[in-house]
């Protein structure tokens, strides 16, 4: 289980499966959200906090090498898109974007660098750390059915990246984010 600092905001895909991860403040997007929805979110989140300030932001959706599905199947955004970010980056209040997704830090192309450019250029234009895995994501039956307290998500699996504002990458490793 990761501890997730307050306050934090969750947002789902409308169609992510297992359970719903609670926190701050949390919602389900609407089927066909876009990178742009997923900037509004933010930005009301920053702007409502108490602190002005976000210490965590959980993207959980369904995921491939380079892509966030967060508007359903096939639908939200990936390389080349991340740009829309960038408003972001000026705020100063995001501490940590954390994908809960399948392989969005996979390696796919031929040169192996798909997943991890695409977040690596997330942590770039939104000026916070960024967190992914490169590996196939499921819920922990435990942490499913018996036990999910407020303002955590369960593990990942597969290999933790964490992506610098600064434009580097490493392996991630810790189940707190501050």
């Amino acid at each position: 289980m990761i501890k997730l600092k307050q306050p934090s905001l969750v947002l789902h895909s409308c169609d992510v499966p297992g359970y719903k991860y609670t926190s701050w403040q949390y919602w389900k997007m609407p089927k066909g959200a876009s990178a742009g929805n997923l900037v509004y979110w933010m930005n009301w989140g920053i702007e409502h906090s108490p602190e002005m300030y976000l210490h965590n932001i959980v993207i959980n959706c369904h995921g491939s090498p380079g892509f966030l599905h967060i508007g359903g199947s096939g639908v939200g955004f990936g390389d080349g898109q991340e740009s829309v970010l960038r408003p972001l980056r000026s705020k100063g209040a995001i501490g940590r974007i954390i994908i809960v997704a399948c392989e969005v830090a996979a390696d796919s192309d031929g040169n192996g660098r798909l997943g991890k450019a695409f977040c690596t250029r997330i942590a770039e234009e939104s000026g916070a750390f960024v967190l992914a895995a490169d590996a196939l994501q499921s819920v922990d039956f435990w942490y499913q059915v018996f036990s999910h307290p407020f303002g955590t998500i369960d593990d990942f699996e597969g290999t933790v990246y964490e992506f610098s504002p600064a434009g580097g990458h490493e392996v991630w490793i810790g189940n707190t984010a501050d």
